[in-house]
């Protein structure tokens, strides 16, 4: 139903007009403002002297001046799922051609070409090159999120002093700055982060109920450990789906069993990906609750690996990107084989001391 022009007042939804000119009891939308099948606003129900008003409006015989006709609008909306796939964020990867530039002078890289096309194109000019201090300040902020103290900064400015003038580029004194904070802790910390935000991270769980999760930090150090030691990122991201359904074999776990043992340990500690969170812990309905858990973890699937919201699906086919209710039924019957809630702590000492 839209309301957003006259004739889709008139006209209404799948269970019939929404106003009829002069007659307030064949009106549903004042049916549903009293409160009396339907409940719109659901938060709260309207002043009674605003439905006042809708009910002089609709005896009045409902005036609304907006004339406008939409194209379509008696024809109900499909979605073309295979028309939506050829949606350029949905196409394969292609590699592209660096653009041709007028200052071939400049690029360093290919990517260089594409900024300066680009500023070319539009008549900008370039910016002079950042001071050395300055792009060490960018280096370290971009890399562990903290500025670099004023000794480091002297130290890499009296090395940068012993350079002989006019020996070119100076991205060499950069690389064993950049090589030594990506081996650092605070690297893998500062851009941990960015996919503990995906993950929805807390050291508490539920919503409106903030119950400690005192072992949460199991899972944070999993992905800092993680990015620490370089783990690819297709093994990053199987450990964290089905984490503890891998055989010891998988990824070359070789070693001895204390080794196989933390592996596994490490493993099931990646699934917290799929408990970790504002997760809804009370419901007296426990079938809802239940379902309720698969389509949090479907919509962190989606928003994390994917870039799409796939809670939309559980009810309709998604009315913006390709994805029909089926595909979001199929992974829900993935996920409601697995038991994610547990009945007690003790019980999920057992599956994982300390988890």
């Amino acid at each position: 139903m839209r309301l957003d022009n006259r004739e889709a007042v008139l006209l209404g939804g799948d269970s019939g007009p929404a106003v009829v000119p002069g007659n307030v009891s064949a009106s549903r939308l004042i049916s549903a403002l009293r409160y009396e099948d339907l409940e719109m606003p659901p938060k709260g129900k309207l002043p009674d002297a605003v439905v006042a008003d809708f009910v002089k409006w609709i005896e009045m015989g409902a005036p609304d001046p907006r004339d406008e006709v939409p194209a379509g609008l008696r024809e109900k909306p499909q979605m073309d799922l295979d028309e939506g796939r050829q949606f350029w964020a949905f196409r394969p990867l292609k590699k592209g051609e660096a653009p041709k530039v007028n200052d071939s002078s400049w690029p360093r890289t290919k990517i260089d070409r594409f900024v300066l096309a680009k500023l070319e194109k539009h008549g900008l000019r370039l910016a002079e090159d950042a001071q050395l201090h300055t792009s060490l300040r960018r280096i370290y902020f971009d890399l562990t999120g903290l500025p670099p103290t004023p000794e480091e900064i002297q130290a890499f400015m009296e090395r940068a002093s012993r350079e002989p003038r006019g020996a070119g580029s100076s991205a060499h004194l950069f690389e064993p700055v950049v090589d030594r904070l990506l081996a650092s802790p605070s690297f893998s910390e500062r851009w941990a982060r960015h996919w503990l935000d995906l993950t929805g991270y807390a050291d508490t769980l539920g919503v409106g109920h903030a119950i400690p999760a005192p072992n949460a930090w199991r899972y944070r150090d999993y992905v800092i450990a993680s990015l620490n030691g370089d783990k690819p990122f297709n093994e990053f991201v199987v450990e964290q789906i089905a984490g503890d359904l891998l055989r010891d074999n998988e990824f070359s776990a070789t070693g001895s069993e204390i080794e196989n043992r933390q592996k596994r340990a490490e493993r099931i500690t990646a699934t917290g990906f799929l408990a970790i969170g504002p997760w809804e812990l009370v419901n007296g309905d426990k079938v809802q609750l239940r379902m309720d858990v698969v389509d949090m973890q479907i919509d962190r699937i989606g928003g994390a690996l994917l870039g799409l919201t796939l809670g939309c699906a559980r009810c309709h086919d998604h009315k913006f990107d390709p994805v029909a209710q089926t595909d979001f039924y199929a992974l829900a019957g993935i996920f409601s084989s697995d038991l994610t809630p547990v009945k007690s702590t003790s019980a999920c000492e057992r599956i994982h001391p300390g988890l």
